[in-house]
């Protein structure tokens, strides 16, 4: 779930700039994903604890990648755009990433991960236009 950041405080950057002492919003992102994606994941055929778990920790590490690169974009960017690449960004690493942990067939892995990160960005783009 894409979200736009305002910039840091003066010479302050970076991820952990990002999570200890500025934008609480997000961990909030990456825990709304992994909250929506991991179930659906499970009820996609992924049943065994270590893929679940591995999926739910690759989901967090590529949620801050993404919202992190998202809220250092300039205010001239196409943010459509940016989301549109950066969620293919995140769909390959998810997919190179859980192809560590999770057993089977790489096609079932790939539509898997494009069903749940559609799933969430829907419910995102969706939380958005409400807010």
């Amino acid at each position: 779930m894409p979200i736009n950041l305002s910039a840091p405080p003066a010479g302050q950057s970076g991820l952990l700039t990002a999570l200890v002492f500025w934008h609480p919003a997000l961990l909030l992102a990456a825990l709304a994903t992994v909250l929506i994606e991991t179930p659906l994941f499970w009820l996609l055929g992924y049943r065994r604890w270590r893929e679940c778990l591995g999926f739910a920790g690759i989901n967090v590490v590529s949620n801050l990648l993404l919202n992190e690169s998202l809220s250092a974009l300039p205010p001239t960017a196409h943010l459509p755009a940016a989301i549109a690449v950066g969620e293919l960004l995140v769909l390959a690493l998810e997919f190179a990433l859980c192809r560590r942990v999770v057993r089977g067939s790489s096609a079932r892995l790939l539509k898997v991960l494009t069903i749940t990160n559609a799933t969430s960005l829907l419910c995102g783009l969706v939380l958005f236009a409400l807010s």
